[in-house]
């Protein structure tokens, strides 16, 4: 979650009356009192020629986000898919007149908001966009990485036959089967631009665990389950809740963290009391367990749930205990944000610590700002190793990336550090949210997506997004329960108006090493 939520700008453009656009109309002169005589032998008028309407325009329309989608050319019937099923980022998208029912033809719009989307490949899971973000016609559509930019957004129209428009928003051009096959952008024309689309009786993804208890009502969640078998919930605004069978979860009725540490009353004490921390996240390690977790710093209530400049600290607490009672260990790093004379350009938020595959211990953190970074922690005290101040960043996008985690594993025999983040603003009911994956053999990166774009260059994998019901999934966490791997995340139900859920599945690796949903 992000200490300044960016709120979008909302423009109310003021509406022209009626009588003012009559009066715009121009006439054709009558009206002015002048008589003309005509000649003694006039010559006829031609016949006036109706000026062509042109193709049909077509409404904006939403699409299905629940659903695989197969987009077929309304004119040679063939399959919208990625040339060669490459997944590097720059591949062409192509036609093919094969493969209906397989991921190599599937597609899944993620909403975007104004009825605008990302088309999302189910078999590379990177998203459709226009070469190099050209605005010229006849420029070659591609897939790449979700990094944010206008070039990936695109637009359906419906046409009173059935069929579709899909329009890139960069450039205004429309999806179309150019010269020689080619999938291109164009002007309106009358051919090649219109495409059908089936929507599929497939979920883009799979759905969540089904759960139940007043405890799955949570903000970036964490999981841990203790040597009895008991499963803890940990959340955003200090959340703790436990279940016995991964279904039920009953929330705690005393925070994680009481009474308050005697410090935080100089840092947090205009919103939400002292107790207000986020986005915790917990580490089992030589009989202890050490909760490291946020607190986003207001200067005054008017600031509260505000931009503030990414003013904001990570703390450490232990305990011998899951649900404490917690030792005040003191802060791991805080950030200044627009505090004069100010020299930080981090947002000291979301930590995820991690032991790397050597026993040196790690934490990831960051939300927006200048990108997630990762500094080392000292083992012995689960504090920052003050011997390797290094700051390194492993992720940046200009669009916006926060609550990263970090997954150790050896997968097909070789060792991982399998990076998650979550893209774009949160917490609301049409949060954008989604959950991105890159993979390095340090855990100081690089970090590559499967297209093979460097995490810091706007890179990520899909892993995860909106479908049907599951709106914005993100603020995740990847935990071991029950001898199974689960992505543990919230997401926005939107049978429950937008309240916020505890979602799980469980995460397999493919043959390549990358994960994927069940």
């Amino acid at each position: 979650m992000n200490a300044h939520q960016r709120s979008a700008q909302v423009r109310a453009w003021p509406l022209l009356s009626a009588a003012l656009l009559l009066a715009s109309c121009g006439g054709n002169g009558g009206g002015s009192g002048t008589v003309v005589t005509p000649a003694p032998t006039p010559t006829p008028a031609p016949t006036a020629t109706p000026t062509p309407a042109g193709p049909e325009a077509g409404a904006i329309v939403s699409i299905s986000d629940a659903a695989a989608l197969e987009i077929r050319s309304a004119g040679s019937n063939a399959l919208l898919t990625i040339e060669g099923a490459s997944q590097t980022a720059g591949a062409r998208i192509a036609r093919t007149d094969s493969g209906s029912g397989t991921a190599a033809v599937r597609w899944h719009a993620l909403p975007m908001g104004n009825n605008r989307y990302n088309i999302e490949s189910l078999l590379t899971h990177q998203v459709m966009g226009i070469e190099a973000a050209s605005t010229a016609e006849g420029a070659l559509a591609v897939q790449w990485a979700d990094n944010g930019t206008d070039d990936h957004l695109w637009s359906f129209y419906r046409l009173s036959n059935g069929n579709y428009l899909i329009r890139n928003v960069n450039s205004g051009l429309y999806l179309q089967v150019g010269a020689g096959g080619a999938i291109t952008q164009g002007a309106r024309a009358t051919s090649g631009q219109e495409w059908a689309i089936t929507v599929t009786g497939d979920r883009a993804y799979p759905e969540p665990a089904v759960l139940a208890g007043a405890g799955i009502d949570v903000h970036d969640p964490d999981l841990l389950q203790d040597a009895s078998g008991t499963i803890w919930l940990y959340g955003t605004h200090n959340t703790l809740a436990r279940s016995t069978d991964g279904a039920l979860f009953l929330a705690e009725t005393r925070p994680i963290i009481s009474p308050d540490f005697s410090w935080w009353a100089s840092k947090n004490t205009t919103w939400q009391g002292r107790t207000d921390i986020w986005a915790p996240s917990i580490l089992h390690a030589n009989g202890t367990y050490y909760l490291y977790y946020s607190i986003p710093i207001y200067n005054t209530p008017s600031q509260a749930g505000t931009n503030n400049g990414a003013q904001a600290l990570i703390a450490l607490a232990t305990s011998t205990s899951p649900n404490g009672p917690w030792t005040d260990a003191g802060t791991i790093i805080e950030s200044c944000g627009n505090m004069p004379g100010c020299t930080t350009t981090f947002n000291a938020i979301d930590p995820a610590p991690f032991i790397g595959a050597d026993g040196r211990w790690w934490m990831a953190f960051g939300s927006w700002e200048d990108g997630i970074h990762v500094l080392e922690l000292d083992p012995a005290t689960g504090l920052r190793l003050q011997s390797n101040s290094a700051l390194p960043v492993i992720a940046f996008r200009g669009a916006g990336q926060e609550g990263p985690f970090v997954l150790p594993r050896v997968v097909n025999g070789q060792q991982w550090y399998y990076y998650f983040g979550s893209n774009n603003p949160c917490c609301s009911a049409s949060s954008t949210y989604r959950v991105v994956v890159g993979r390095s053999a340090s855990p100081t990166g690089p970090f590559l997506d499967r297209g093979g774009i460097d995490l810091r260059d706007g890179g990520g994998t899909i892993l995860l997004g909106t479908h049907g019901y599951v709106v914005g999934p993100g603020g995740q966490s990847v935990r071991e329960i029950g001898g199974q791997l689960k992505l543990v995340y919230h997401f926005y139900d939107s049978r429950a108006n937008g309240a916020p859920k505890l979602g799980l599945n469980t995460i397999a690796f493919d043959a390549e090493g990358w994960p994927y949903l069940q």
